[in-house]
């Protein structure tokens, strides 16, 4: 795949990961806000509950503080607090009111309603500096503020603190559960970067579960069913195009060289060879693109490369160009003869195509399963070299009567045999372009 393709920009939009631990988030401050909410009404529709819980609270406060004089500082929202420490504890008695008693101690809270609100009296017993203490508190108030202590506490106590492991919970629940839940379409979404146009056999892994990502990849994989058999129908449609405007365009070649000798001549002849060479340019990336290499294809370099220069040498003699082809070793390789004669051709036309003068052109073949081919002209710019091998691409190196797919079927054809093209700088100058293949096991 091309690197357009693998460096398509990721999309902004929120990961399915980040939208349900948004939800999670939502929910866990849905339910803390209900929990506060059934606290408060709860409690408020209990006031001796309250009443109970504000004077130990209260109680406790004063008992933690090592100055006496706090005990003067009084409830937020009361309009009369008195607090007395007692030498003897003060026993609530209902038929008696408040009386001093030397049984044991009892705490006790009362709660009255008043002309202006409530009333609220009680003993608690405290340890302060190490001793035992009673506390007697009686505060008049109204409404719900001077219990907004005791809520607190209560909303701490029964909403924030089970919120905690509750939160910890969901996030290891969003980490682990929702992360493996999430593998098959990561796993997807590789597959799906990996594939190739030249290979449109492959498929993505189907995960039996969860459903939904199974019947996603389905899906994609019967695309891709449809689109290699689009694929496979283009081809094969080029391939017998070319393969049918043979006949017919040498036909008008017959019939443009018994045209007597002119300039419109010329011009017919010259085009009908540019198309001829294109439709056989078609027809050899149709072949290449359907190419199948496998152990039983060997080629040897060496041969096949002096069957080019001498298919070649009458069009570079008539150019005043001389072709050196060099053996260095053994040069046997994992290959199709037919297509590697095609690519050491399509090189050396491309040289001959694109260097002037009498500077000659070097192949060499070998040592090993690999061969080059170097021209002596003004070489190959950084910026071009990233798009030779594009089929169409014609740059400033391509400004010729080509349709700019020679080197694309090189490419294609090399691709085929397992086998990688690079392009050089050699010493003194040009362009060497080296074909390593594979080795017959």
């Amino acid at each position: 795949m091309d690197n357009a393709a693998t460096s398509a920009p990721i999309g902004t939009g929120p990961s399915l990961f980040r939208q349900i631990a948004v939800r999670l988030a939502i929910l866990t401050v849905v339910f803390a806000v209900l929990n506060i909410a059934i606290v408060v009404i709860t409690y408020s529709r209990q006031p001796e509950s309250l009443a109970q819980e504000l004077l130990s609270l209260e109680a406790s406060r004063l008992a933690a503080s090592p100055d006496t004089a706090d005990v003067h500082e009084g409830l937020p929202g009361s309009t009369h607090w008195q607090v007395r420490y007692l030498n003897q504890p003060m026993v609530h008695d209902p038929d008696h009111a408040m009386t001093h008693a030397r049984a044991a101690l009892v705490d006790w809270t009362q709660r009255e309603r008043t002309s202006t609100g409530h009333r609220i009296s009680g003993v608690r017993t405290i340890v302060q500096n190490g001793q035992q203490r009673w506390l007697f508190m009686q505060f008049e108030g109204e409404g719900l503020r001077p219990y907004v202590p005791v809520i607190w506490a209560e909303i701490l106590q029964h909403a924030v603190l089970p919120l905690v492991p509750l939160s910890l919970l969901m996030l290891t629940f969003n980490i682990f559960a929702v992360r493996r839940v999430l593998d098959p379409l990561r796993q997807a979404e590789k597959e799906v970067d990996g594939l190739d146009p030249d290979n449109m056999a492959a498929r993505l892994y189907e995960p039996i579960a969860p459903r939904e990502v199974h019947t996603l990849v389905c899906a994609v994989n019967r695309a891709l069913g449809r689109l290699e058999g689009a694929i496979a129908i283009l081809r094969t449609f080029t391939a017998n195009a070319a393969h049918e405007l043979r006949t017919p365009l040498a036909i008008m070649q017959l019939g443009i060289d018994r045209l007597p000798e002119s300039r419109d001549r010329e011009e017919l002849s010259r085009d009908n060879l540019y198309m001829t060479r294109l439709v056989g340019q078609m027809l050899d990336l149709a072949q290449a693109d359907a190419l199948m290499i496998d152990e039983a294809h060997t080629v040897d370099l060496a041969d096949t490369a002096r069957a080019v220069v001498t298919a070649l040498a009458p069009k570079a003699f008539e150019q005043d160009r001389e072709l050196r082809f060099e053996q260095a070793g053994d040069t046997v390789a994992l290959g199709h003869d037919e297509a590697i004669f095609r690519v050491i051709r399509n090189l050396i036309d491309n040289a001959l195509a694109h260097t002037s003068g009498g500077s000659p052109i070097e192949i060499v073949a070998g040592p090993g399963p690999q061969f080059s081919v170097r021209d002596y002209g003004k070489g190959i710019s950084a910026a071009d070299r990233e798009h030779i091998f594009e089929r169409f691409w014609r740059g400033d190196r391509c400004a010729s009567d080509g349709a700019g797919l020679g080197l694309g079927i090189v490419k294609r054809l090399v691709e085929a045999h397992g086998g990688k093209i690079d392009v050089e700088d050699p010493p003194g100058g040009g362009t060497l372009f080296r074909i390593r293949l594979q080795s017959p096991s």
